[in-house]
């Protein structure tokens, strides 16, 4: 077992230490999977250049920032056993092509998040090969404590090659053994990664599996975030970092006491989130009542799925109608929300994590690249950005003006959110000081007395006329600039 940290000294660090500071941007992320986004350099797979090349495609997003997934030498396709934290793969374009990259995104103001992978490094790992070969040889090796070895096995336990009766822990395969974070040394490794990266000029990390650094333990996951968060803002006070904690609000809450920027909120996320079952059961009243309960600490992150979750467009059978109320419901919700690649113009893929990570469709063969090789299905959606370009109905343009939405509405994370029962069940009702946000996530016309509103911007056929605001099944609305009356 991992040695637990000093639990409230972490915690102390943290309350005094922590209190929120600015970010380095503002807005929506948008999630890239690079293998799967665009190719540069016409060898067929996604890679830096390609993301560089498109600078212009994810500024017209309107987003703040972009989100990369694992880019490190590593021998998988997705990147998650990282090989070296300082280093970038040589089919992704090596550092030069990091360093073009970074230097293209940050001229259309688009801030760069790279993933920071903590919970367990490659089994090729130098640190874990020598630890490997010590124990083999019967030496000592400063990487021994780097990990979990032990001379029982067990449940996550895996054999140490070349050394009878010794195994490691590797909670998600014997490919990625666990890293002992109460090291002493391996945190001073992870705080020379952490400078490298925002010395660099990153803006931020994503952490991954941070809910398993001390498996189920809150409170030493948490106090590790406390110290990583302290030591983050020493280097970059306004560095951004956003933890996956695939779990409860309650456990999110807790986590929160870390000072961490943000969490994933993942219960309005997937197949059974909150935003989806709305869309399905046309209860927008209760995913209002849920999104207008924020967390007390930090920046919210909502989204709609992301790398390990089948896409919505699947989940919602291609219905740009529901896509749209979906996407409005997670756009124009208090925080950063975030914008897995693709899901902007409807791609599909489910099953295998491969399949959720189906190549880009540009519709035009410059920067297409290929999927995943062990994907086993075919992107479903016909029309790629380029076809979606010139339709204005377009999901594209849809995304597009959402996010265009909430830039000209800073209020929707400066107020205090309040949800409004307006007595329809459909009807998705949130306050923010002056503005309201409202969406029919029905499949019947609403239609319903409103005083004093100066100024609606809509989306899917929204009217106000004469006081009495009608919405179509499906429709977006943005009203602001009224009295202090109620409607």
């Amino acid at each position: 077992m991992k040695k637990f940290c000093a639990v409230f000294l972490a915690l102390c660090l943290a309350a005094l230490g922590l209190c929120p500071v600015s970010l380095a941007f503002e807005g929506a992320i948008y999630e890239i999977f690079p293998g799967s986004f665009a190719d540069g350099n016409g060898d067929g797979k996604g890679d830096l250049m390609g993301i560089a090349q498109k600078a212009d495609y994810i500024a017209s997003l309107g987003v703040g920032a972009v989100w990369l997934t694992p880019f490190y030498p590593t021998v998988s396709y997705h990147g998650y056993d990282v090989m070296d934290y300082c280093d970038v793969r040589p089919s992704m374009g090596g550092m030069e092509a990091f360093d073009e990259m970074l230097k293209t995104l940050h001229e259309k103001n688009i801030a760069v998040i790279i993933d920071l992978v903590l919970n367990h490094s490659s089994h090729y790992h130098p640190w874990f090969t020598d630890a490997c070969t010590a124990l083999a040889l019967g030496k000592e090796s400063p990487y021994l404590d780097y990990y979990t070895f032990s001379r029982e096995g067990g449940a996550n336990m895996h054999a140490v090659p070349g050394a009878s009766g010794w195994y490691y822990l590797g909670e998600f395969g014997h490919h990625m053994p666990d890293l002992n974070l109460d090291n002493a040394k391996l945190r001073l490794e992870i705080e020379g990664i952490l400078r490298f990266w925002l010395e660099k000029g990153v803006d931020g990390f994503r952490l991954d599996a941070t809910t398993h650094y001390y498996g189920g333990h809150v409170e030493n996951n948490t106090a590790f975030l406390a110290w990583l968060m302290e030591t983050a803002r020493a280097i970059r006070e306004d560095v951004y970092i956003v933890g996956e904690a695939w779990t409860d609000d309650g456990t999110i809450a807790r986590m929160y006491e870390s000072g961490i920027s943000s969490l994933f909120h993942f219960s309005l996320a997937d197949s059974n989130g909150a935003i989806l079952d709305a869309v399905r059961t046309q209860n927008g009243s209760k995913l209002a009542r849920k999104i207008a309960s924020p967390f007390e600490k930090g920046v919210n992150a909502p989204f709609l799925t992301n790398h390990d979750m089948g896409r919505s467009a699947g989940m919602l059978m291609q219905n740009i109608e529901k896509m749209r109320v979906a996407a409005a419901a997670y756009l124009l919700s208090p925080g950063h929300p975030v914008i897995y690649y693709g899901e902007e113009i409807g791609m599909t893929g489910s099953g295998r994590d491969e399949n959720k990570r189906l190549a880009m469709v540009w519709g035009e063969d410059a920067f297409a690249c290929q999927s995943p090789e062990e994907a086993d299905q075919q992107q479903k959606l016909q029309a790629g950005v380029l076809q979606q370009e010139s339709d204005e109905a377009s999901l594209l343009n849809t995304y597009r003006a959402l996010v265009s939405l909430r830039n000209a509405h800073p209020e929707i994370d400066a107020e205090s959110p309040e949800a409004l029962d307006l007595g329809f069940k459909p009807l998705y009702a949130i306050r923010y000081g002056q503005t309201h946000v409202l969406i029919n996530m029905g499949k019947k016309e609403i239609s319903l007395e409103w005083q004093d509103a100066a100024r609606l911007e809509q989306i899917g056929g929204v009217t106000l006329e004469n006081s009495l605001l009608t919405m179509a099944p499906w429709s977006v609305a943005v009203l602001s600039n009224f009295s202090a009356s109620q409607p």
